[in-house]
């Protein structure tokens, strides 16, 4: 019998909702030159990436993406592909009898051979999530650097899967090794045969991270699969704000759903050797399963379980969250912290008193709607801060250059609670330092 999610493409509801134009890949005299503008990655509140890279970098753990696919020859993941030991590429042999023939980098399961190059871009952009190289010189980084994709390739040119292709994609990468699965896919019905390969993977010891969905819906109300499946070994991450609140389209539920991480406008890896701004829980879902990676990498001798219990209950539980999942919000360093206490963690470099960069927000904690509102700032020791960047909720009004006023106003009419960013960054585009502050709206009189 057909699968429920054979009639709609299984990706449908949870790719991503494109933000911007792919760009080629810029010549670069400094490491990362794009990483100022991953938001999720430099901004030491994010995902908690910046510290958690002090202790792992995912050196050597293996990801599978089950997606479109990747592309081979990105600039920015060429190096950090997964190589299959067992295989001789190009002779059309399936030299590990595994049923794919050529399967060096992973497999295609709609043509069972190693054909896993990205027809659609969504792969390539998820793979950067999890795993574009650091410190080359080259875009932006990947929050697990160090892992190594495997490609399995489940959806084609159009986005269009089923639940069969996605079962046996994960029992591929299941039996070649892969312990963290990324499933940034969704449909509104599963089957048995899902349903046993995701118990399949869990008995063996794997994490299925599942992508929430983008349908602005309850998933324990209305399930969405395999973010909805309750085999235990499925982690379902749905997509935050830099604001930290919900994504407007992302799905959410106290029982289905487990975690948030950054899913807006996130800048990754794009066909055609660029990159791309993206949203979704499909960016979200990769967040995770990169956290996990540099978890296993700093303590090989955890299960995956215990790497799962280490990223829900360290996750912070921001009020603007309550009640709309299970835990919290994505913080891999403090679940780094958990895995490894006292003296195994390793103290980072810390500046003196006297060369640390100190940036202080002004605002008036209260404004009526529809006025302006405005923050100032100051700083000290802050002469490599060449611009700084302003946010309010998330989103940037205005960038002012070092040395000038360091004011700026924009009329605000939704009542509630809002927040100011305020960004330092070096002319090469490397965050410094920065700082937020909060304030309310009041209604109109």
């Amino acid at each position: 019998m057909a699968s429920p999610l054979r009639r709609r493409p299984l990706a449908a509801l949870a790719v991503a909702l494109a933000l911007g134009a792919a760009t080629a890949a810029p010549a670069s005299a400094a490491p990362d030159p794009l990483l100022s503008e991953q938001w999720a990655l430099s901004d030491t509140g994010a995902t908690g990436a910046p510290a958690a890279w002090t202790q792992s970098l995912g050196d050597g753990i293996v990801v599978a993406t089950l997606d479109s696919g990747v592309q081979l020859d990105h600039p920015d993941l060429a190096q950090n592909l997964w190589h299959n030991p067992n295989e001789v590429g190009g002779n059309g042999i399936d030299d590990d009898r595994n049923g794919y023939v050529d399967d060096v980098y992973g497999a295609n399961i709609m043509t069972s051979n190693g054909s896993v190059n990205d027809d659609e871009g969504h792969g390539t952009h998820v793979a950067g999530i999890i795993a574009a190289s650091a410190g080359n010189g080259v875009g932006g980084s990947g929050i697990a650097p160090g892992a190594h994709i495997m490609a399995v390739k489940v959806l084609d040119a159009n986005r269009v899967g089923n639940s069969s292709l996605l079962a046996r994609g994960i029992r591929y990468a299941v039996d070649q090794g892969a312990r963290i699965l990324n499933v940034s896919l969704n449909g509104d019905g599963t089957s048995s045969e899902l349903e046993d390969a995701l118990r399949y993977a869990g008995d063996r010891g794997a994490t299925i991270v599942a992508s929430a969905g983008n349908n602005a819906r309850d998933i324990d109300l209305r399930p969405s699969y395999p973010a909805s499946s309750t085999v235990s070994a499925v982690l379902t991450a749905t997509a935050s704000e830099e604001s930290g609140g919900l994504l407007g389209v992302a799905n959410r539920g106290l029982e289905s759903v487990d975690l948030a991480a950054p899913g807006a406008s996130i800048l990754s890896t794009a066909r055609g050797s660029g990159y791309e701004l993206r949203s979704g829980t499909s960016m979200a879902a990769p967040f995770v399963a990169g956290s996990l990676a540099l978890l296993a990498a700093a303590r090989p001798d955890l299960p995956q379980s215990a790497l799962r219990d280490a990223l829900l209950q360290s996750a912070p539980r921001p009020t603007l969250l309550a009640g709309l999942l299970g835990s919290g919000s994505l913080d891999v360093a403090a679940a780094l912290h958990r895995v490894l206490p006292g003296a195994m963690w390793r103290a980072p470099v810390v500046p003196s008193a006297g060369t640390a960069v100190r940036l202080r927000l002004l605002t008036k904690p209260r404004v009526r709607a529809g006025r302006a509102a405005t923050v100032r700032w100051s700083a000290r020791n802050a002469a490599q801060v060449a611009r700084w960047r302003v946010l309010l909720d998330g989103r940037r009004v205005g960038t002012v250059a070092a040395g000038k006023r360091s004011l700026l106003r924009t009329r605000v009419s939704r009542p509630g609670a809002h927040r100011w960013k305020v960004v330092g960054l070096a002319a090469t585009g490397a965050r410094v330092v920065t700082a937020t502050r909060g304030f309310r709206v009041l209604r109109k009189r």
